[in-house]
């Protein structure tokens, strides 16, 4: 027999690549301090800057927030007026249904036929209809003068609020 040598494939090691060094640039060290005195000038900086960036503004963000609390509370007032006045009208509306609900049922005890009961019916029927409509009319339209007067924009800025605005001085990003 004749035997055969197996021989195994050498593997080719695959060539080196050469990496290409990339140059980084040195970014500042915004973070660290070359001295303990150093880092208490800035922090002593900052603090300085907050506090005189609050004071400064405060009082007109107090004006701003006192406006606003103002309107709020008129408003409030008003819808609780509406509210009051509602109320009232319909405490009258159903003094005057009931009322009419009585004299309808005296009418109809009174009628002497059977024609006289429809025609009263009717006529209260029709009253009651008229009524009610007249109220949710009038109901409705001081409903809207309430919501257009309780519903218009506040008018204070504060996107012109600037409190932070030196507090927070840092570089805008272009």
């Amino acid at each position: 027999m004749a035997t055969t040598k197996k021989t195994a494939a050498k593997k080719v090691a695959a060539a080196a690549t050469a990496t290409k060094a990339v140059e980084t640039q040195e970014l500042p060290d915004v973070m660290s301090f070359s001295s303990a005195t150093d880092w208490a000038e800035n922090a002593r900086e900052q603090f300085e800057t907050m506090m005189s960036s609050f004071t400064g503004n405060f009082g007109d963000m107090r004006a701003q927030a006192e406006d606003l609390a103002e309107t709020a509370q008129t408003r409030m007032k008003t819808v609780q007026d509406h509210a009051a006045e509602t109320n009232a009208r319909l405490m009258e509306a159903a003094q005057e249904e009931v009322n009419d609900a009585v004299q309808f049922a005296s009418d109809l005890s009174k009628a002497k036929s059977f024609a006289d009961a429809l025609s009263v019916q009717q006529s209260y029927w029709t009253k009651l209809i008229e009524t009610r409509m007249g109220h949710a009319r009038a109901i409705t339209e001081r409903s809207v003068e309430t919501a257009r007067e309780t519903m218009t924009p506040v008018e204070t800025p504060f996107a012109n609020m600037k409190a932070f605005e030196k507090f927070f001085a840092f570089p805008m990003k272009a």
